[in-house]
């Protein structure tokens, strides 16, 4: 008897504990349901806004064959530039706004939004170097015909290397900022681990908005100028406009953070045989400038310049010196021409 009783009491003391922890866990459950809705909630009101906020800058749109939209630019008249931005979050065309006025005298000039970046469309997966390249080459055959001389930077111009590979006939010269596959190559396992995760809802959706508010974007910024006082006033309200904007900006972040548009542009700068010419800000935290020094190694021709006290964009932290730069480097052909 002693024994049954000891354990149809241990029994009841069970059935006890587990009605409490049952009348315990119901309102818990249900403040985490209502926890997670208003985090939906507020994700969906973030991406709203960010829609309605994004960049207004007028711009023509081309469509590739495979049906994205590119949003571009044209100022000027004569042979025809390309300018191709960064990167990172909140990229866009506007980068090289700081150049147009001064090379729109004498060529034709073209601002790209490259596929998911600035108003271009933002696909729901990111994509690869190669994606890129294909995109650009359409653009470049469709809309403007003919050869081109094309300047990128860090990001872009690891695409422009690898268009410089696929479609060698596009181009008459480079001019190349900081390619980052000279310095940092393919994305590592590591790098992509995270992918799944980033394009995941909820889990995903609120890891693309830390890392786009205004705060991560400020610090971005801080990292691509070495003097902030040169910094736009508006730089980060672009990057804000434009890193949130279009149902596949999330995948866009994801690209970023995981460099799955990353690529090994050893091989393509060293067998680079057009005109070219290669820039480094020497105080760029993002890729080291000593890698200037691994590609002056890789290759016998072209041009090298390190510029002085700027970092990830010397195009935008010394605009005036780099213009001129920039301008001398497209315009040797003419000289060139008048010496004969």
């Amino acid at each position: 008897m002693g024994f049954f009783y000891i354990a149809e009491k241990k029994k009841g003391g069970n059935t006890m504990i587990q009605k409490a922890i049952r009348k315990l866990s119901l309102p818990l459950f249900a403040s985490a349901g209502i926890t997670a809705a208003g985090l939906i909630l507020y994700q969906r009101i973030s991406l709203h806004r960010a829609s309605r906020k994004g960049d207004k800058t007028p711009f023509e749109s081309y469509t590739t064959p495979d049906g994205v939209s590119m949003a571009y630019e044209r100022f000027g008249y004569g042979r025809p530039v390309v300018l191709l931005h960064s990167l990172h979050p909140g990229a866009s065309r506007r980068e090289w706004h700081p150049q147009i006025e001064k090379l729109a005298k004498d060529f034709r000039v073209y601002t790209v939004d490259l596929p998911g970046f600035g108003q271009s469309d933002k696909p729901t997966k990111p994509w690869t170097a190669y994606q890129y390249a294909k995109a650009l080459h359409s653009f470049l055959s469709d809309v403007i015909g003919k050869p081109v001389a094309l300047a990128a930077a860090n990001g872009g111009a690891d695409i422009a290397l690898v268009l410089s590979m696929l479609y060698p006939e596009d181009l008459k010269k480079l001019v190349l900022i900081s390619p980052e596959g000279i310095g940092r190559g393919f994305a590592t396992p590591n790098d992509t681990q995270q992918l799944k995760k980033l394009l995941s809802p909820v889990i995903g959706t609120q890891a693309f908005l830390d890392g786009t508010s205004k705060k991560a974007l400020r610090l971005l910024a801080e990292e691509l100028f070495y003097q902030k006082e040169r910094m736009p006033v508006d730089f980060v309200k672009n990057l804000k406009q434009n890193a949130r904007y279009g149902k596949g900006a999330q995948a866009s972040y994801a690209g970023y953070v995981t460099r799955f548009a990353a690529a090994d542009t050893k091989q393509a700068f060293a067998s680079l045989s057009l005109p070219f010419l290669l820039i480094w800000g020497e105080r760029n935290v993002r890729n080291s400038a000593v890698y200037l020094e691994e590609a002056e190694n890789l290759q016998e021709k072209g041009e090298f310049m390190l510029f002085e006290d700027t970092a990830a964009l010397p195009h935008m932290e010394n605009s005036k010196a780099f213009s001129q730069i920039l301008k001398d480097f497209l315009s040797e052909e003419d000289l060139e021409r008048k010496a004969m």
